[in-house]
């Protein structure tokens, strides 16, 4: 009985001795996976990586909507290991990425984020020097002018710091573009071109290319230098691989062969421009293009297509202004809590000068701060009432534009319909037109006026015979009488002459 007690005894050491392994098999599984984990971690010098590539990749390249969930990716990598430069880097980006989709305001939240962490990055030129020239952009595109170049000046102090020679000349390459851009719009166009041609020292590259014929071409009217310069920015378009190259070159011919008036070949770049525009969500080159469009076939006197343009001008124009206006009243809250830190940082110096003074000096700065502060909330009074300003001009000019929309569309009908009706309210309506015409031939009978205002209008020969109840071939013998009779050169076109003269 005694040999079954020992093959059981056996049995169960077998068994505790495989349970025993199993146990260690799923350890060292389980410290497997974990390492695996762990080593999946991104560390801050890969989360630089990937943002580093980000610009190049997705914002050159016209890919927005990726990059903008590459770079949530990046801010959520950062949060995991808390590395706060990668969050502030990647807020920046965010901001990048929103200013060239045109939403000024949503681009203003990813900058204030980032200014929350500027404790974190503020031994750091390159990350300070984009992040001053994101809020210079913001400032730049909502016409803030004077601000814009504040912050444009605090990129390049920090910019000039910056050890990396590659990435110190793009920046600085970037910046004098940028405040090239601003002095234009102010029209300080000797200063624009010094910056322009600065940037355009530090790195020859297309936009700056286009921005001198747009100088040359804009300012000096000068058509040879425009030429030269739009011919360079062909040649490094050649090596260039980023779409907004292509959009800008596309656009500037566009300016060129206008100026020409060569106006087929500028509607063929204009719609390529437009094209990448809307490849790249660029709102702002959209409604560009589209304006320039419409004011190409009205020049064609093709009223239809120059309307379905401007429609879409309008449209886009509209929401930028809405976008502006929002975007316009954070910046000026920003504007004033930004003068207020000033004001507390630079009195903080004065609290510690005062607990050791009498209390006679300590009454005088009282009051001297107290005056000072009065001239803080005339400040925030002035912006309060050039915002007001700013909205009641916008709503004037739309009201204004909807009048003359509406005025000419009726002009428009009595030609049509009511021509007996239509000599008169044309009269009121363009009260000089009568005037400049007699100027040229006093003795222009009432019927060649009425001729005269159909032509102004655009209508062609059918048209005209049409709703005047006339033969087509008697109305092309009185436009010819009344070419000689206005003395038009047989090579000028009756039509853009006759708007030349009156308008």
């Amino acid at each position: 009985m005694a040999i079954p007690s020992q093959n059981s005894n056996v049995q169960e050491n077998n068994v505790g001795k495989l349970f025993l392994a199993v146990n260690r098999i799923f350890l060292l599984f389980f410290l497997f996976l974990s390492c695996v984990y762990y080593t999946q971690k991104w560390s801050p010098e890969k989360i630089d990586r990937l943002q580093n590539k980000i610009g190049t990749q997705y914002l050159q390249g016209g890919r927005i909507h990726d990059g903008i969930e590459q770079t949530k990716k990046t801010i959520r990598l950062s949060e995991e290991i808390n590395y706060t430069k990668g969050r502030a880097r990647g807020y920046i980006h965010m901001a990048d990425f929103f200013h060239s989709l045109g939403k000024y305001n949503e681009e203003q939240v990813y900058l204030q984020k980032a200014e929350a962490l500027y404790y974190t990055f503020d031994d750091d030129p390159a990350l300070l020097t984009a992040f001053f020239a994101a809020y210079a952009k913001n400032y730049q595109e909502l016409g803030l002018i004077g601000k814009s170049n504040e912050s444009f000046d605090k990129a390049l102090k920090e910019a000039l710091k910056i050890k990396d020679e590659p990435r110190k000349r793009n920046r600085l390459h970037y910046i004098y573009g940028s405040k090239a851009i601003n002095f234009g719009l102010i029209g300080y166009n000797d200063s624009m071109h010094y910056y322009v041609h600065k940037a355009y020292q530090i790195l020859p590259r297309v936009v700056e290319a286009t921005n001198l014929t747009s100088y040359f071409l804009e300012n000096k009217k000068n058509l040879d230098s425009a030429k030269f310069y739009l011919h360079e920015a062909e040649v490094l378009l050649k090596n260039s691989k980023e779409t907004f190259d292509y959009l800008v070159f596309n656009y500037m011919s566009g300016q060129y062969y206008e100026n020409i008036k060569n106006y087929n070949k500028a509607l063929e770049f204009y719609e390529k421009s437009l094209t990448l525009s809307i490849k790249m969500n660029r709102s702002k080159n959209m409604m560009k293009n589209y304006k320039e469009i419409a004011e190409i076939y009205n020049l064609q006197n093709n009223v239809y297509k120059a309307n379905e343009y401007l429609q879409k001008y309008t449209k886009i124009r509209d929401s930028f202004e809405k976008g502006n206006l929002i975007a316009l009243q954070t910046s000026g809250r920003k504007i004033i809590d930004d003068e207020k830190k000033q004001i507390h940082e630079s009195n903080k110096k004065w609290y510690y000068i005062i607990a050791g003074l009498f209390l006679g000096i300590t009454i005088l700065i009282v009051l001297l701060y107290t005056t000072y502060y009065k001239k803080v909330q005339e400040k925030d009074l002035l912006l309060k009432e050039n915002t007001t300003t700013i909205l009641q001009k916008d709503l004037r000019v739309k009201v204004l534009e909807q009048k003359v929309n509406e005025t000419f569309n009726e002009i428009i009908q009595l030609a049509k319909e009511s021509p007996p009706e239509f000599w008169g309210r044309f009269q009121e309506v363009y009260p000089d037109f009568r005037s400049k015409i007699l100027s040229i031939n006093p003795t222009l009978k009432v019927s060649e006026l009425v001729l005269a205002a159909y032509i102004y209008l655009g209508f062609n020969t059918k048209d005209i015979a049409n709703y005047t109840f006339k033969a087509v071939q008697t109305i092309k013998n009185n436009k010819y009488n009344l070419r000689k009779r206005l003395d038009i050169p047989a090579q000028e076109d009756i039509v853009v002459w006759i708007r030349n003269q009156t308008g």
